[in-house]
């Protein structure tokens, strides 16, 4: 037994770790900048386009937007009084009674024009109110005025119109902007067939929850759009829902900005009749009326079939049909081919980006996602089961004891008193030629009796070298270990601490660089790294995971030379190739994707072997597993953006051409686009449709299963893990997004992260290997 002191770090000098702000004021800049953007963005257009918010008609007098609200305080304690006939006339207003000595004047509020004065019947009505609803406007007799709301539609609108024209049935249309802007085409045709359209607010609202502001710009954003999409200007405005008499605030504020509120006097309730079912033809009484209907905001079949039998009842009655132009005053007839302004096309852009760019966006990335993971994971299986069968058909048997490199294998501990004795005995079990294999344990600083462990162990096996530091991290601990093997040692073999070596793990390991290679040096050989504590469902996942990540990707990347991490768990490296690169570097928290990384740019050959078994302690609780997790995700991240500048090289091959590249988009697409994606399924789930959402997901497992198949035949695993494929998604889709966000938020605060080591359960299961193929252990050799 040989105890030594730490020795020189074979490691260059880096200036710090990735992503390290020495500053400390990263994530404040940060910060800062969205803040400023958000702001640049929410109000350039403001500063830009000042006219985009001012109303298109405009009132003389008390044009503020808290004019309608205080105008209705002052009314509070008062019931409105409603004048006029109610229940046939369709125009409402809002008047201010001026009380004179001998007569009450109902005058607009805004403009202080006199509409009427008021008559007995009126002032009863009124009583000590300041002001009323006053309705007015009645159709001639047998004279029809159809009306539709929240259109337009592109598949029922399409045909109530194509009913209209076949009848010469003319008609007024009251449209959503947010319809508009989807389906411009139809409000074009509604315009160019001669109907008359209206305004009934940009999305739909009830004033009463909404502020001042945005209620106007409800109105007059859809008023812009109907000027951007078809030149055409309308002063009629419905309120959503209706029923103007209980808001006078919607009323008002209408009124305000200059529009005419239309209101119906037989309403066909079609609005509460699903497609499938029927709805009953409105009674005519000889009399004019104005109708409500709808064409859009739901499915309108049962309206179109009504419509149909409504207009021949109609006609048969002698009713002729007309839109609301008889009862207009003229200053609120609709114009057509209007120039529209500037800000007017600004609007409908705006709105039309923020209508599409979701959809078009999702669209992209749906199809993107699908596609990529569809045409990867077939490829990698395909490329990966022909590396499988290459893998076996490699003979070893000409490769005897001689031939095979002076093995050191390094193992780092810190604070391991629970498992290092255990790993250290399965170790001893490796079948290596003797005088060709040692082992150095490097203890980085431990607070337990880790060292003292170490030196038990070494007092009853000569293999063992033990090597003592000051805590100076994993890199710096497996540098020293490198430096104090032996000299002829051309082999490194890295490994955990908590990870057990199967007897032939380093043989199968090392065998690959006494190979015939072909002049392309190998620079490291991955093992299979197995879950050998598979107790509960979090530790059965990540066993899938392992099994199908080594089998199938790290398959596929070894065929096309494309692997870009060798875990540090169960692997082995060229000496050489290590000094070349400076050892293992601290300046990431996955110093084995660094290293690799480091390999491939200088040429070297990165190999998987599958048959190179350990088994791994994995953490057994979803806290430990997403602490193990942010750490390795963060030190990928860091590693890839060290390694930046290999991305789109074609010396450095698939590598820098497909799989950085690759690695980027998994990370920085979620990252980006993720809140916006959970947001559209949560908001497609809520209306109903939940099997767009279904079906993906149900391709997803599809797929999974179909690869989690592949990669259990290959590694020759047991069945049972298809059982986690059903719920793989549930623990992957969460976990991704927090290891996501919180690395970029690492990254961004830029301070030096601790290694959050794991406690050590000693709970994997002991592998015991057939009679067959047992070998005296080397302790007893040497």
């Amino acid at each position: 037994m040989r105890s030594v002191v730490a020795g020189p770090a074979i490691r260059t000098p880096r200036p710090g770790p990735v992503f390290y702000d020495k500053t400390g004021k990263r994530l404040y800049f940060f910060v800062i900048g969205a803040v400023v953007l958000g702001l640049v963005v929410a109000v350039l257009p403001v500063r830009v386009t000042p006219l985009v918010f001012d109303p298109l008609w405009t009132v003389p007098t008390n044009g503020d937007s808290g004019f309608p609200r205080r105008f209705l305080a002052g009314a509070e304690g008062h019931d409105v009084p409603i004048l006029g006939n109610e229940d046939n006339e369709v125009f409402g207003r809002v008047v201010r009674v001026d009380r004179r000595r001998h007569q009450w004047n109902l005058v607009d509020p805004f403009t202080n024009e006199l509409y009427r004065v008021a008559d007995d019947d009126d002032r009863e009505r009124i009583g000590e109110s300041p002001y009323a609803i006053d309705h007015y406007g009645r159709p001639a007799d047998r004279q029809l005025m159809l009306t539709f709301d929240d259109g337009p539609d592109v598949e029922f609108t399409q045909q109530i119109l194509d009913i209209l024209s076949r009848e010469h049935v003319p008609a007024t249309f009251f449209v959503l902007g947010s319809q508009v802007v989807l389906h411009p085409d139809v409000f074009r045709r509604i315009v160019r067939e001669g109907h008359m359209a209206g305004n009934h607010t940009m999305f739909h609202v009830d004033f009463d929850d909404h502020t001042d502001f945005r209620n106007r710009q409800e109105i007059i954003a859809a008023d812009r759009v109907m000027r951007a999409t078809a030149g055409y200007a309308s002063r009629l405005f419905r309120i959503p829902r209706g029923d103007p008499d209980n808001n006078a605030l919607a009323l008002l504020q209408s009124q305000q900005l200059g529009y005419l509120q239309v209101d119906q006097d037989i309403d066909t309730l079609d609005w509460k009749v699903a497609g499938g079912g029927e709805l009953a033809v409105p009674a005519l009484d000889g009399r004019g009326h104005v109708v409500l209907l709808h064409d859009g905001g739901g499915d309108r079949s049962a309206t179109i079939r009504m419509l149909e039998k409504f207009i021949a009842d109609a006609k048969s009655k002698g009713y002729t049909f007309t839109t609301l132009a008889p009862l207009l005053p003229e200053r609120y007839v609709p114009a057509r081919d209007v120039e529209p302004y500037p800000a007017d096309t600004a609007v409908y852009r705006t709105l039309q980006l923020a209508e599409e760019a979701p959809g078009t966006l999702l669209g992209v990335l749906f199809w993107l996602g699908m596609g990529s993971l569809t045409v990867m994971s077939l490829l990698y299986l395909v490329l990966a089961l022909i590396c499988q069968y290459r893998q076996r058909r490699v003979r070893w048997d000409g490769l005897d004891d001689n031939r095979l490199p002076a093995v050191s294998v390094v193992l780092a501990a810190y604070n391991e008193q629970n498992v290092i004795a255990r790993t250290l005995s399965e170790l001893r079990r490796s079948a290596y030629p003797p005088g060709r294999f040692e082992v150095v344990a490097v203890d980085d600083g431990s607070t337990d009796d880790t060292l003292a462990i170490l030196h038990e162990v070494a007092g009853t096996w000569p293999g063992l070298r033990v090597v003592h530091q000051v805590n100076s991290g994993k890199s710096s601990a497996i540098n020293n270990g490198i430096n104090h093997a032996s000299p002829t040692s051309t082999v490194i073999v890295t490994m955990d601490a908590d990870t057990l070596f199967r007897p032939d793990t380093v043989r199968n390991l090392a065998r690959h660089f006494a190979r015939n290679t072909h002049g392309k040096r190998v620079g490291a050989v991955a093992g299979h790294i197995k879950v050998g504590n598979r107790r509960n469902v979090v530790t059965a996942w990540q066993s899938l995971e392992y099994i199908s990540g080594i089998c199938v990707t790290r398959m596929a990347e070894r065929l096309l030379n494309a692997i870009s991490i060798v875990p540090g768990a169960c692997s082995a490296w060229d000496r050489t190739a290590l000094a070349q690169i400076g050892g293992f570097c601290d300046d990431t928290m996955a110093e084995d994707c660094d290293a690799t990384l480091s390999l491939q740019r200088r040429g070297y050959r990165i190999l998987q072997e599958n048959d190179a078994i350990a088994d791994t302690e994995a953490p057994e609780t979803l806290r430990a597993l997403a602490k193990q997790r942010k750490r390795w995700t963060y030190g990928n991240i860091q590693a890839l953006w060290k390694h930046r500048d290999m991305v789109f090289r074609p010396r450095y091959g698939v590598l820098a051409m497909v799989t950085m590249p690759y690695a980027a988009l998994s990370l920085l697409v979620p990252l980006l686009f993720m809140p916006l994606t959970i947001v559209a399924a949560a908001m497609s789930v809520a209306a109903g449709n939940w099997q767009s959402i279904a079906v993906y997901a149900g391709f997803v497992a599809a797929l999974h299963m179909i690869i989690s198949v592949t990669a259990i035949a290959m590694a020759r695993e047991r069945p049972w893990h298809l059982l986690v494929v059903p719920i793989y998604r549930v623990i992957y889709e969460p976990l991704r997004a927090y290891l996501l966000y919180a690395s970029a938020y690492r990254a961004l605060k830029g301070t030096v992260v601790a290694w959050d080591k794991l406690e050590r359960r000693n709970t994997v299961s002991v592998f015991v290997e057939p009679q067959s193929r047992r070998t005296p252990m080397l302790g007893a050799q040497q």
